[in-house]
């Protein structure tokens, strides 16, 4: 009876001492995922605040790549030797502005208009008629928005009379790879547009997006098969440039930084 007491005794304590070891062990490993994130987080920071909102395209390859930086020692806590940082960027700013809080007085009146025309379309953004974001400016991206949410921002500035002629000559712009930054305030007055509605125009659309989905992919140099073995995804906000209008962050704030990293996720691939 004692020697089984005293195994179970011993059992008890092993357990006790396991469930410590692993939660400190899961302590210890959110402390390191956290600074490895925060440590690609300025990584990121530091090269997004050394390219201007106009230049960063140019910097965007065919598949997205923008960045490869190579970590000789390894970037994260139990790297085992080189690994390599992938920044891929991808236009973000082709949706509607759904929670303008953090806009100036009359940017938020202004896409009240532009959420009015879109369901004037049939096009009801809280049952996902069309694509919509929480956060980032005003100004839709011609460059990725697709059909409806552009026409949705033009109708909605200067009403769909006017609107249409600008749509089909920048939709006809960009099939022909032809949109540059004088393509709107050019079919803004070739559509006979008044000075206040130009401006409203270029409130509404831009061609020059200052918001960009990321994805960062950590692959190391030693593993055969290859292959990333962790990705971080959010989006970044360039502010301070030309934006068609104020930014609104999430939660109605609007920064005076550089460079905003939002929504910033891991996911352990290996």
């Amino acid at each position: 009876m004692m020697s089984l007491a005293l195994a179970t005794l011993i059992v008890v304590l092993l357990d006790r001492y396991g469930a410590q070891a692993r939660s400190v062990a899961a302590i210890v490993r959110s402390y390191e995922n956290h600074h490895t994130a925060r440590g690609v987080q300025q990584i990121l920071d530091t090269w997004l605040r050394s390219v201007t909102p106009q230049r960063i395209r140019s910097k965007v390859g065919e598949d997205g790549l923008a960045l490869t930086v190579r970590f000789p020692d390894g970037l994260t806590s139990n790297a085992v030797g080189p690994e390599t940082l992938r920044l891929y960027l991808s236009d973000g700013q082709g949706a509607l502005l759904v929670e303008p809080g953090g806009l100036p007085a009359e940017d938020a009146v202004l896409a009240e208009s532009i959420m009015r025309a879109a369901e004037g379309l049939g096009l009801d953004p809280a049952r996902g008629g069309v694509a919509t974001r929480r956060i980032g400016p005003l100004a839709v991206s011609v460059v990725s928005a697709d059909e409806r949410v552009l026409r949705s921002a033009v109708f909605g500035a200067v009403g769909a009379e006017k609107g249409e002629s600008i749509v089909a000559e920048l939709l006809k712009a960009r099939e022909e790879a032809a949109l540059s930054p004088t393509s709107i305030n050019e079919a803004a007055g070739r559509a006979g547009l008044s000075s206040l509605e130009r401006a409203d125009v270029s409130r509404a659309i831009t061609v020059e997006p200052v918001m960009w989905r990321i994805v960062v992919e950590v692959s190391s140099d030693s593993l055969v098969a290859g292959g990333p073995i962790l990705r971080y995804t959010g989006t970044a906000l360039l502010v301070g440039a030309s934006t068609g209008g104020g930014v609104a962050a999430s939660g109605g704030a609007t920064s005076n930084s550089r460079t905003i990293i939002r929504d910033w996720v891991r996911e352990d691939l290996r």
